[in-house]
């Protein structure tokens, strides 16, 4: 039985949320640059301002891009993986589990999974755990089990 181990909030994260701060931000800041906003006395916005929301466009673009590009998709079929961008998938045994990493004061919650060899993505890969009202500082529960089936796996083949 196919068990998902990523959030379901991780298209949005992905896919929505980028597209439409980048669009937005965007057109405020050229809004900004070309006089369309206005104080109340119908000055433009001083120079300052202007080039603050720019860069604050670029960082929060290449910021976004990076973030989002990295979070996949993550379900557990019996002793493997399947992992997906929503472009492509890859399934990848357990046994090639070298670690499970989590953050602990961001949220919502990611979860690094090191590899032994290279997937399609590369020596890692990194998905949202879904929501937990729980204290942020215990390991989360698909963590303790990621480590605990990788392990298992591992001494299978030894």
């Amino acid at each position: 039985m196919k068990k998902r181990l990523s959030s379901l909030w991780t298209y949005f994260y992905k896919k929505v949320f980028p597209s439409i701060w980048i669009t937005g931000f965007g057109l405020g800041t050229v809004a900004l640059w070309f006089g369309i906003f206005k104080d109340n006395k119908g000055q433009p916005p001083p120079p300052d301002i202007k080039w603050t929301f720019l860069l604050a466009w670029i960082v929060g673009t290449v910021f976004l891009l990076w973030y989002s590009r990295r979070l996949k998709s993550v379900w557990l079929e019996g002793d493997r993986l399947i992992v997906t961008d929503y472009q492509s998938e890859e399934n990848i045994p357990l046994q090639q589990i070298k670690e499970v990493i989590e953050t602990r004061l961001w949220n919502p919650k990611l979860i690094k999974i090191r590899f032994r060899r290279p997937t399609r993505w590369g020596d890692q890969i990194v998905f949202i755990a879904p929501m937990s009202l729980k204290i942020t500082l215990v390991n989360h529960p698909i963590v303790i089990e990621l480590r605990e089936r990788a392990s298992k796996a591992t001494k299978k083949i030894m």
